[in-house]
C-alpha cells in the first residue's frame, strides 16, 4: 500500500469520534390454547362453548443507554435501561363469537385485546446517589403487589440509607392499553346496576407513598417502612356525599435478615388504615441444619380486604392463620426428599351467620363438622440425574371445609438435545362439608404428556395434551401449544 494512504487512513480514524450502541434483547412468544366451557342460559338449558385463545408476548430489554463516558471508571454509575412487555391476546371460538350484545354485553369479554403489562425507564446510581424509574411498573414484594404509572425515585443518603418517594395512577382494567389483573379487588368494569354506582369504576386513581430503606439487596439485614395511599374522585355525587374518597390506604414493614449462610429470616406486616387492622403478617425462618439439611418454619396471618368501593368488605368472613413446618434433605445418587406439615386456624367474626343451606341461621364455622381448624400435610421425593427427573408427590388436608387427599407423578426425560419429554399422573379424592347434597364427594383422575423441541436456535415449540376423568365428567380433554422464541442482538 502506498505511504500517503496509511497516513490518510491514519488521520481519519484518529478525528473519527468514538461509535457507541444500545444493547438490547427481545423475548417473543406464542401461545395457543383450545378448549371447551360449558354454558348455561337462563332458561336452563346449556351448551358447550369453544375457546380459541391466542396471546402473543413480546419483551423489550435495552441496555447500557448512553456513552461509555458516563458510567465511571468502574462502570457501575448512571445506568440507565428501558423495560416493556406486550401482550395481544385474541380469541377466534364461539365463547366470544356469540356473547351476549348491546345492553347485555360483558364488557370483560374482548375479541381482542392490547395490553402493556410494563414498560418503564430505569436509572441505577445516578451520581452515586439516585435509582429512579418512570413509566408503567410493577411494584411487589412479601406482602405486596400493585402496578401505577407514574415515577419511583429513591435516594441514597448513605450507602446503607435511602429514602423513597413514588407517585402515580392505578393501573386499571378500564384505562386503554392496560391490563386488569394487578388493580384492587372487589369491584368490576361489568357492572350495570345504578345501585353500585357503575361510573365509580372509570374514575383515575391517583396514588402517593414514601418509603424509608435500610439494608441493600443481598446484604445481612435489610428492611423497608412504607406509607401508601390511593383515592379516588367520588362517580355521580349525590348531596351530603364527600368529593373523594380514598380506596386503600396502608403502613406496610417487610425485612430480611441473614447469619453465616446458615440461618435466614424473612417478614413482614400491612396495617390497613381504610379498616384499622393488621390484614397481612408473614414470618418465615430458615435453617441449613448440614450442608444436605434444611429446616423451615412459617407464620401467615391473611385478613381479605377489599378495594374501599367494594360491597365485598361487607361481606367477607374471618381471617385466617397459618403454622407450617418443612424439612428437606438431599441423598445419595441425585435424590431429594421433602415433608411439610400445616395447621390452619379460621377466626370468628360476627357475619358468618348462614342465610340459605344446610347451615342456615346458625355460625358456619361452628356448625361444620370441620369447625374452625383444619391440617395436613405432604411427603415427596425426586431423583434427578443427567437428562432424566422423576418426582412423587403425596398430600392429605382435612378439617374446615372438607378433605382431600391425592398423589402426583412427574417423569421428565431429555430424549436427546433437542427433544425432552415429560408426562404426569395425578389422583385424588374429596368431600366437601359445606355443599353436601350437591358436590358433596368425589375423585377425579388426571393425565398429561408433552415435549419440549427445538426447532432451531433460540426457538421452541411446546406441546401439552390433557385429559381429566372424574365423578362428574366422563372427559375433559384440552391441548396446548407454545412456540417459544429468543432473539439477542
Amino acid at each position: 500500500m502506498p505511504r500517503p494512504a496509511v497516513l490518510l487512513g491514519l488521520v481519519i480514524c484518529g478525528l473519527s469520534a468514538p461509535a457507541w450502541g444500545y444493547d438490547f434483547s427481545i423475548d417473543l412468544r406464542t401461545i395457543g390454547q383450545g378448549y371447551q366451557v360449558r354454558g348455561f342460559a337462563p332458561d336452563g338449558s346449556n351448551e358447550l362453548l369453544s375457546r380459541r385463545r391466542l396471546t402473543e408476548y413480546l419483551d423489550l430489554s435495552v441496555s447500557d443507554i448512553g456513552s461509555g463516558a458516563w458510567h465511571g471508571d468502574d462502570g457501575g454509575r448512571n445506568l440507565i435501561t428501558f423495560e416493556a412487555s406486550l401482550r395481544f391476546d385474541s380469541d377466534f371460538g364461539g365463547y366470544l363469537l356469540g356473547a351476549p350484545s348491546g345492553a347485555a354485553a360483558i364488557p370483560e369479554l374482548q375479541q381482542s385485546e392490547f395490553d402493556i403489562l410494563y414498560a418503564v425507564l430505569v436509572g441505577r446510581n445516578i451520581a452515586g446517589r439516585l435509582d429512579f424509574q418512570l413509566g408503567r411498573q410493577l411494584h411487589f414484594d412479601l406482602i405486596d403487589l400493585y402496578a401505577f404509572d407514574g415515577a419511583d425515585a429513591l435516594f441514597h443518603l448513605t450507602p446503607r440509607f435511602a429514602v423513597e418517594a413514588f407517585s402515580g395512577t392505578e393501573v386499571r382494567g378500564a384505562m386503554p392499553l392496560s391490563s386488569p389483573i394487578y388493580e384492587l379487588d372487589g369491584t368490576s368494569a361489568g357492572s350495570r346496576d345504578p345501585a353500585t354506582r357503575p361510573d365509580q369504576n372509570a374514575e383515575l386513581r391517583p396514588l402517593a407513598g414514601v418509603a424509608l430503606v435500610a439494608g441493600e439487596t443481598g446484604a445481612p439485614f435489610s428492611a423497608r417502612l412504607s406509607y401508601r395511599r390511593m383515592w379516588s374522585d367520588t362517580a355521580d355525587r349525590q348531596p351530603g356525599e364527600p368529593e373523594s374518597g380514598v380506596n386503600q390506604e396502608l403502613v406496610a414493614l417487610t425485612a430480611t435478615a441473614a447469619w453465616r449462610s446458615r440461618v435466614y429470616l424473612s417478614g413482614g406486616v400491612r396495617y390497613n388504615l381504610l379498616f384499622a387492622e393488621f390484614d397481612d403478617e408473614q414470618l418465615a425462618l430458615r435453617v441449613r441444619l448440614t450442608p444436605r439439611q434444611w429446616l423451615t418454619l412459617e407464620h401467615d396471618y391473611l385478613a381479605p380486604t377489599f378495594d374501599g368501593d367494594s360491597i365485598w368488605n361487607i361481606f367477607s368472613t374471618g381471617a385466617y392463620r397459618d403454622l407450617r413446618a418443612s424439612y428437606e434433605i438431599g441423598l445419595p445418587r441425585g435424590v431429594k426428599a421433602y415433608a411439610r406439615a400445616f395447621a390452619r386456624f379460621f377466626l370468628s367474626t360476627d357475619d358468618e351467620i348462614a342465610t340459605t343451606g344446610p347451615y342456615a341461621g346458625q355460625d358456619v364455622g361452628a356448625a361444620a363438622p370441620g369447625g374452625r381448624t383444619a391440617g395436613g400435610g405432604s411427603l415427596g421425593a425426586a431423583w434427578r440425574r443427567g437428562r432424566g427427573l422423576l418426582r412423587a408427590d403425596g398430600y392429605w388436608d382435612d378439617g374446615y371445609g372438607g378433605r382431600k387427599i391425592g398423589v402426583d407423578g412427574t417423569a421428565r426425560f431429555q430424549v436427546r438435545p433437542p427433544i425432552e419429554l415429560e408426562g404426569r399422573l395425578t389422583g385424588y379424592a374429596w368431600r366437601s362439608d359445606l355443599q353436601p347434597a350437591v358436590t358433596g364427594s368425589g375423585v377425579v383422575f388426571g393425565m398429561q404428556a408433552g415435549g419440549r423441541f427445538q426447532v432451531g436456535k433460540g426457538q421452541h415449540l411446546h406441546l401439552l395434551v390433557e385429559d381429566n376423568v372424574g365423578t362428574y365428567y366422563e372427559s375433559q380433554f384440552r391441548g396446548l401449544a407454545m412456540f417459544e422464541v429468543d432473539a439477542s442482538i
